[in-house]
């Protein structure tokens, strides 16, 4: 009897710690980012009353007989399924849908989460605000580029800081030019562009009717001095050869953005006047001619006002000038053993020896999901599934100590046979 008492116990022990999980489950149902638990039972040990053995002539063998002396928990295992996303709208949140994690770090070491409820600190990282971990990610070159051998690194959204620039590469001129106008007279008009510095520069560009049929001459100036000059002929329909290098002469402003050159010498501002789009058509009434600027590539400086993130996990910086350009990217992290990273409390984990070394790389590559801005990942506990399991477990428990009970009652009877 006294190893039914034992045996019983050993369950009462297992069921208790699994109702210690299931307990955790339901107090994290609205966790960000949690991942639900769950317990496997194996049995301890059997003790071998009598072995097996084996048939031996017209004996047929006899099979071992063992009792079994109770239960112990064989693991108490993660579960890392997918859990629900929720819009909150705010842009620094982030979600994972897929495989991953978030990769954070003070600095020294690095832990890893599914919760992204992230915002940017008083420098404009972007960082776990409940833990101040900062999060990683690529940074992008001046250009919008993150360079393929990028390390992850402190990801810095500047918001209200960074100044961005565009100098002009093409200006595209549109509209009619009369067709009846007279040899000799002139359409004039201006034109801003910028140079690499953002600064606005006014240029003058001059058409003059050639006594050829259909050819115009024109001629570009800036501060009073010509920076381009060339002739158009138009066909028979009134329009330009867009493949006609003439169409599209390309414009030098020497020394235009002072001090942007190598040292002292100020650099030269570059870029193609788009002509193929003017036509030499007639106009009914009065002779008019509407050729105006229509488009320009240059921007002026602007400073980041805001910020999205894409779903490859891609920092969309979107500027106060109209500019849009790629700041960054958020990493994420991946296991060859997902199942054997440990917890560390604060919606974290951790790696070790089971899980294997973190595999960081971009979003959408390399079996990682990807990352959704301005959404948040619930909590994958499903109620149903850990109230049942709750049931089950009480249950488990109170059969359990009944075997105790029992075990008792006999003992009792045991002891009272002397009386």
């Amino acid at each position: 009897m006294g190893t039914a008492l034992f045996t019983g116990v050993t369950g009462l022990q297992v069921h208790q710690r699994r109702l210690d999980v299931v307990a955790s489950n339901i107090a994290n149902v609205n966790t960000i980012g949690y991942r639900g638990s769950r317990v496997l039972f194996q049995d301890l040990f059997s003790q071998t009353l009598q072995g097996g053995s084996a048939p031996v002539g017209a004996f047929g063998g006899t099979n071992p007989q063992q009792v079994g002396l109770g239960v112990q928990i064989a693991s108490i295992d993660v579960n890392h399924s997918q859990g629900s996303l929720v819009s909150t709208g705010i842009s620094s949140d982030l979600a994972i849908q897929g495989n991953g994690f978030f990769v954070l770090s003070d600095g020294s070491a690095q832990s890893y989460s599914r919760d992204g409820s992230f915002t940017l600190n008083a420098n404009g990282v972007l960082v776990d605000p409940a833990t101040g971990l900062r999060v990683q990610g690529f940074l992008a070159d001046d250009t919008g580029v993150i360079p393929a051998n990028a390390v992850a690194e402190d990801l810095v959204i500047p918001v209200g800081a960074t100044g961005i620039v565009r100098a002009t590469t093409q200006a595209d001129l549109i509209g009619n030019l009369h067709a009846e106008t007279a040899v000799g007279d002139t359409v004039t008009r201006t034109i801003t562009v910028f140079d690499s510095l953002g600064t606005e520069r006014l240029v003058d560009v001059t058409f003059t009717k050639s006594a050829t049929d259909n050819e115009w001459t024109w001629d570009a100036e800036f501060d009073g001095a010509s920076v381009g000059t060339g002739t158009i002929t138009f066909d028979s329909s009134g329009r330009l050869d867009p493949t006609d290098p003439t169409s599209q002469p390309s414009i030098t402003i020497a020394g235009a953005t002072l001090g942007a050159g190598s040292g002292s010498e100020p650099a030269d501002l570059v870029f193609v006047l788009n002509l193929s789009e003017i036509t030499q058509l007639s106009t009914p009434g009065d002779i008019v001619s509407d050729v105006s600027l229509r488009n320009q590539d240059g921007f002026p400086r602007g400073v980041l006002e805001s910020f999205n993130i894409g779903g490859n996990g891609e920092i969309n910086g979107v500027f106060t000038n109209g500019l849009t350009r790629t700041i960054g990217q958020v990493a994420l992290a991946t296991f060859s053993n997902v199942g054997g990273l440990a917890r560390d409390g604060r919606n974290l984990f951790v790696e070790t020896p089971s899980s294997g070394n973190a595999q960081i790389g971009s979003p959408g590559t390399g079996g990682r999901g990807t990352v959704t801005g301005g959404v948040l990942e619930n909590s994958n506990v499903d109620l149903g599934t850990e109230f049942s399991n709750l049931i089950i477990t009480q249950r488990g428990f109170q059969a359990n100590a009944r075997t105790i009970t029992a075990a008792d009652t006999i003992l009792q009877e045991t002891v009272n046979l002397v009386r």
